[in-house]
Formats: structure tokens, sequence, C-alpha cells
């Protein structure tokens, strides 16, 4: 069971990182000509609260399953997930240079969590990695696949992530994905909100699956096994 002055304190220092996050995504840096955006970038009152909410969820499920040597990749994920839900949702795309050195960041906290913890989840983490990566691209070639090619570089980083605590976090947050980014084009289609062939972030929907294999698995499998 996680202290709860751990998750306290992981979700106070991530809010403030956060807050510092939205107020440099409010100034628009991010965006280049070809997005054309002519609207606010975002208003910055819930990256705060949204990287605090998942600092807490991270330090309240992964004392339990992978140990707290992983902890500090989970926060930055935390704080990753924050700010491309507000860049994609923005101009509709994952910026390579945010996906990428952060997924090198996240490569090495978990090379240093494995070792500490003495254990093989790294090679979970690379099959994760591979299998999601091979999933997303596949996907991108496909036609009407409708995913773009910073979906293809996110999805080894959150593959990674779920493979490092295991094949059914792995499982849960993949298919988590896919239920909530159909979920949301059946609600933005229902509401008129876009047609058919317009475009739909889906970088959100991958973060916040994720999520849910990374806190919930083992909750949802009890719940669907009757437990």
């Amino acid at each position: 069971m996680t202290p709860v002055w751990v998750i306290i304190a992981a979700a106070a220092a991530m809010a403030v990182v956060g807050h510092l996050t939205g107020r440099e995504l409010a100034t628009g840096g991010y965006r280049l000509d070809e997005d054309e955006a002519d609207h606010a970038p975002g208003r910055t009152w819930w990256p705060g609260l949204a990287t605090a909410a998942l600092a807490g969820l991270a330090a309240w499920s992964i004392g339990d399953l992978g140990g707290w040597a992983a902890l500090p990749a989970y926060l930055l994920f935390a704080w990753l997930t924050v700010a491309l839900v507000w860049i994609d949702l923005d101009v509709h795309r994952l910026p390579v240079g945010l996906v990428v050195p952060t997924a090198c960041w996240l490569v090495g906290l978990l090379a240093v969590a494995s070792v500490a913890t003495l254990d093989r989840r790294w090679l979970g983490a690379i099959a994760g990695a591979v299998v999601m990566g091979a999933v997303y691209l596949l996907l991108a070639v496909l036609p009407g696949g409708g995913v773009g090619g910073g979906d293809v570089r996110l999805a080894p980083v959150i593959g990674g992530l779920l493979g490092w605590l295991g094949a059914g976090s792995f499982l849960m947050g993949l298919l988590a994905g896919f239920v909530l980014g159909g979920l949301a084009a059946v609600a933005l289609l229902a509401l008129r909100r876009v047609g058919l062939r317009t475009p739909i972030a889906y970088g959100p929907a991958m973060c916040l699956g994720a999520w849910v294999g990374i806190a919930y698995t083992s909750r949802i499998l009890t719940w669907l096994a009757g437990g």
C-alpha cells in the first residue's frame, strides 16, 4: 500500500512542474507556420492540476507494481502526457522535439530502475516498445488506419512503459487507447464537431489509455473476473 504522504508529495511537486509547463505552452512556442493556428493556444489553469493528478496516480500504483525505482519514469510520463494532450488538441501534432528527447530520458530511467530492482522487466519494456510500435506502424500504412507519424513515434514510448509493468498492463493500455479513441471519435461525430474525413487528435487517447493500463489493470481484471 502506497503511503499517503508519497502520493501527496509527488502530486504537489508535479503540480508546480505542470503549472510552469502550462505557462510555457500558453505562449504557443511549439506552433509552426504550417499549423495555421489562428486561435489562442489554451488556458493555463489545467496543466498543473492534470499533471498533479497523473503524478498522484503514478505514485499510488507504481510502488506496488514495479518498485519505487521506476517512479521517476512514470512521473516524467505524467508531464509528457499533459504536454502532448495540449499540443495535439491544439495543432493535431506530436512534436518530434518533445517525444524523442523525452523517450531517451525514459529509457535511461527505466534502465536505472531495472538495475535497482535486479529483475528482467527491461525485456518486457523492449517487447512492449517493439510490439506497440509495430501495431501503430501497421495502422499508419494501412488505408484508413487513422494514425499519423507522431502517433507512430509515440507508440514505442508508451509500449515500453506498459511492457515494463507486465503483459497485462501492456494489453490493457493498448486496448484502452483504441477504445478511448473510438469513443472520442463517435462523440465528436455525434456532436457534429468533425466530419468523417476530419483529422482527429489521437495522441490524447493513446496517453490516457496508457494510464488506464498503468493504474487500473489489476482492478479491471479483478472486476471482469467477478472478484
